[in-house]
């Protein structure tokens, strides 16, 4: 029996460290991508601890594990080739963050294949955990920058301080301030859902307390980020602008941090569950050992491949040597910036018209259309006051209004190109991409943009709008050809 328990365990660290070394080998672009970034980003550095959390979760309870007889389930098969159909989409249309995620999903989903049902269930949470490695949420900023500025304000308004916001900048007697996106919370946001997540599971036994918890650890850093932004302010306000309004006040916000996490624990210390004999992991009794199906990792393995050599199909353009010196060669003055393009066109026109297109491959060795630092217009130095989405020459536009601290306005129109298709839309021209890369009808995008100083009357210079976009439109692709 020994010599048979060991042969199938041999059989099974073969099976499995085949498919984990295809894992990586199908999703090494994207584990790197995410090493990367943990490396750079201090709101994401928090990635490199999950894997060890996540295997010592594994090892408290590894009287059991070791002991345990895995058997290969039939039931994880669909749902990792749905996640490596989502990591096919990723891949064409260059979403960095959904491939991360798809990796994740797809190692979890071998590792249930591999154990089976009853131990994946067992160890759902250590599995569930590898999500947090993600670096996802920045998307949350605008979002999260707009509730720090409410809490500010009204914090103000209660202490009696006078205030006027306009958008994202803070207004009072001594000076002005901006919610940036390091004044968002975001980073703290992040943190706190992982380290809160991880407490819950520790500390309670019941669902509705982890759930409980879980949710105090999202809405408390959101809370203490606005009184943080109103304690800075307030600070500067009764010191004359001559404290918290440099370096310090970061440092302040991560001591204050700290502290907020310091409380979120005390608080939920006193409603942890008691550790009894009903809570300690229960023993196993000696099992009889099963033969492992091999037909199941090998049509994992098989899907493994499939989406290599399918990616390996979706065209990578090389950038042009002189990409860099041809983004940096315009300036407009409202402040769109596409980095990384194939091609930038800038012209500055008559009546203060300006015109901006940028070309890019689906997929590109460097830099992509749809991407976090590619914006529309300056948002430090503009604060958006409306938008409305148009049809300008049978064509979707979105026109929007700004305004700057001096209140002088303007207003661009923009859309995006993908292949033969129009939208304003990020989402849909990521997707357009991925199926214009996967069906080879399109390997090139552009981004098109004109604004118009002041407030546009759009019954003024619509037929002039219309002439640029029709113009826009007939010019023949210099990529294509």
């Amino acid at each position: 029996m020994n010599r048979q328990n060991s042969i199938q365990n041999t059989h099974f660290i073969v099976i499995a460290s085949a498919l984990l070394l295809a894992w990586f080998f199908v999703y090494q672009s994207a584990v790197l991508g995410m090493e990367a970034i943990w490396s750079r980003s201090d709101t994401f550095a928090h990635g490199y601890f999950i894997l060890p959390i996540s295997l010592w979760l594994l090892w408290r309870d590894k009287d059991y594990l070791l002991k345990a007889q895995p058997e290969f389930t039939w039931l994880a098969v669909p749902f990792l080739a749905g996640s490596l159909l989502v990591w096919l989409i990723a891949y064409a249309a260059d979403i960095n963050v959904l491939g991360q995620l798809s990796a994740i999903c797809s190692l979890i989903c071998l590792i249930w294949l591999l154990l089976g049902n009853q131990l994946a269930w067992r160890y759902k949470f250590p599995l569930a955990y590898l999500i947090f490695a993600v670096p996802m949420g920045e998307n949350l900023i605008p979002w999260l920058q707009d509730v720090t500025a409410w809490f500010t304000v009204a914090f103000l308004k209660i202490n009696g301080i006078p205030v006027f916001r306009d958008g994202l900048y803070i207004q009072v007697p001594t000076g002005m301030f901006e919610v940036a996106v390091a004044c968002s919370g975001i980073r703290y946001l992040i943190a706190s859902i992982a380290v809160g997540t991880l407490y819950a599971y520790l500390t309670y036994s019941k669902t509705y307390k982890q759930v409980l918890f879980i949710l105090f650890a999202i809405v408390l850093p959101i809370l203490a980020n606005g009184i943080r932004a109103y304690g800075i302010v307030a600070i500067a306000y009764y010191s004359d602008m001559e404290y918290a309004t440099g370096a310090d006040h970061l440092v302040y916000g991560w001591v204050f941090f700290g502290f907020v996490i310091m409380i979120m624990f005390w608080l939920g210390g006193f409603f942890a569950d008691k550790a009894d004999d009903e809570n300690k992991p229960e023993s196993l009794s000696a099992q009889a050992s099963k033969k492992l199906n091999n037909i199941i990792p090998s049509t994992a393995l098989l899907a493994l491949l499939v989406s290599y050599f399918v990616i390996k199909a979706v065209p990578v353009v090389e950038l042009p040597e002189d990409h860099a010196k041809a983004s940096a060669q315009y300036h407009s003055t409202w402040g769109i910036q596409f980095v990384d393009a194939i091609k930038v066109s800038y012209q500055a026109e008559a009546d203060d018209l300006e015109v901006f297109v940028a070309q890019y491959a689906n997929r590109q060795t460097q830099g992509e259309l749809v991407a976090w630092q590619n914006v529309t217009h300056d948002y430090e130095r503009w604060t958006e006051v409306a938008r409305e989405a148009l049809v300008i020459a049978n064509q979707p536009v979105m026109l929007v209004h700004l305004r700057d601290i001096a209140g002088n306005p303007r207003s661009y129109i923009y859309q995006y190109k993908i292949g033969d298709f129009y939208t304003v839309s990020r989402s849909k021209a990521k997707l357009m991409q991925a199926w214009n890369s996967l069906t080879r009808q399109s390997d090139f995008s552009e981004v098109r943009a004109i604004s118009l100083a002041g407030s546009v009357d759009l019954s003024k210079v619509s037929k002039k709008l219309q002439a640029r976009f029709e113009s826009l439109s007939a010019a023949e692709s210099s990529l294509e050809k």
